[in-house]
């Protein structure tokens, strides 16, 4: 079990249980568990223009939660890191090996950013953001990235 939890492929919320004839429980509530509680993301700072006065900043695009598609391969031993790191910007759910949903209420670059402290020339990253169409990546080399932006602008 702590070797499905490291990976990711038991979550808080999954059931489990040492006997079926026991009933199920969220893995939460397993001695095995530890969670991470979901924090908010940082409040954004009001930029200060040279005259001393505070300009407002455009946030519209962190305004609503929006869900993110994430793909990470990772291939170093940063798994347990970037895990937690995705659970600690919102609700997350693993869908796969490599292939997660986050809900959360920050830019997709800030994302990008979060999550990439955790890994390694050895591993990539993709996020997609389903609300606004928006696309952010990490280490997928520049010929990728060319094709990319050229799939997505059209």
């Amino acid at each position: 079990m702590l070797a499905f939890i490291r990976e990711g492929r038991i979550v808080a919320d999954s059931l489990v249980t040492q006997s079926p004839e026991a009933g199920f429980y969220p893995a939460k509530n397993s001695e095995l568990f530890k969670p991470i509680a979901p924090v908010a993301a940082p409040a954004p700072q009001a930029p200060v223009t040279p005259l001393g006065q505070v300009s407002e900043p455009n946030y519209a695009q962190s305004a609503e939660p929006s869900v993110f598609l994430i793909m990470a391969e990772i291939n170093s031993d940063q798994a347990m890191k970037f895990l937690h790191l995705i659970q600690k910007l919102g609700t997350a759910q693993r869908l796969g090996d490599t292939v997660w949903l986050l809900k959360a209420s920050m830019p997709i670059d800030d994302i990008r950013e979060h999550l990439s402290k955790s890994l390694t020339r050895l591993d990539r990253l993709f996020v997609l953001d389903s609300r606004r169409n928006k696309t952010a990546w990490h280490n997928l080399g520049a010929d990728l990235d060319e094709r990319i932006r050229d799939l997505w602008v059209g």
